[in-house]
């Protein structure tokens, strides 16, 4: 057996891998990292003093926005595809609530609505197992069952924060697709995992893979775009040095 088969991605093989497919497919990625590059020029100008809280917190969202495209772009060049797609799935989830914080700022007091409702569900799940329960102290129990009476009632789920942001289209599109065909466990999803062979038979996928690779990148760059778009000039400064 090769390294690849005995190691997986974890092999040092696959940084041939990595090399062939950035010669295979340079074009692609050539016009994803320009958008990464953009984004990147406008995120180096920006600064957070002095900002408001909502227009902080967007902020940090296009933070973690920028931070997994680069991330299922290194994951692209592995053909970690699935991965790379899950990735840009929490990209543009990221984005929604940005840009919705941004159009919106008072929806900052449903962030903090949805993020105590969060703690309750898992102070309630937590409370509910008795082999969580009984490695728990006193202290600990009375901070579970605190958190558990939260009376928060106003989450803001993602379909919301698309919604606010006015990028529905995303939603119905990159953000529904890549849930089902990658980021969860659906059949779908193991699309991935399976080769239909010629003769009809099964085998198992584990490997890299670059049939989806220039779709996902080109989805990369839409994410990127409709960032730079709906934020310039709200929450990052206009920068035209990389156009």
């Amino acid at each position: 057996m090769d390294d690849l088969q005995i190691k997986g991605f974890l092999s040092p093989a696959m940084a041939e891998q990595r090399a062939l497919a950035r010669q295979k497919f340079a074009e692609d990625f050539r016009r994803c990292e320009h958008e990464s590059e953009r984004a990147m020029a406008r995120l180096c100008a920006t600064e957070v003093a002095g900002m408001s809280a909502p227009t902080l917190f967007a902020t940090a969202y296009w933070v973690k926005c920028l931070r997994a495209c680069q991330g299922a772009i290194l994951q692209a060049e592995f053909g970690m595809l699935p991965e790379a797609q899950t990735l840009v799935r929490g990209a543009v989830e990221s984005l929604f609530y940005a840009v919705a914080l941004v159009r919106r700022p008072e929806l900052v007091l449903r962030l903090e609505d949805h993020d105590a409702i969060e703690r309750r569900k898992q102070a309630g799940g937590m409370l509910k197992v008795p082999t969580i329960m009984q490695h728990v102290g006193d202290a600990t129990r009375a901070q579970l069952e605190a958190l558990a009476s939260d009376r928060a009632t106003r989450d803001f789920p993602t379909y919301e924060a698309a919604e606010a942001a006015g990028l529905l289209e995303l939603y119905q599109t990159l953000y529904r697709g890549f849930s089902r065909g990658a980021a969860h466990s659906t059949l779908k999803a193991l699309d991935h995992e399976l080769i239909r062979e010629a003769d009809g038979s099964l085998t198992l996928n584990f490997g890299p893979s670059y049939d989806a690779l220039p779709d996902t990148l080109e989805m990369i760059g839409v994410c990127l775009r409709a960032g730079i778009d709906a934020l310039d000039g709200q929450l990052v400064p206009v920068v035209r040095a990389i156009q």
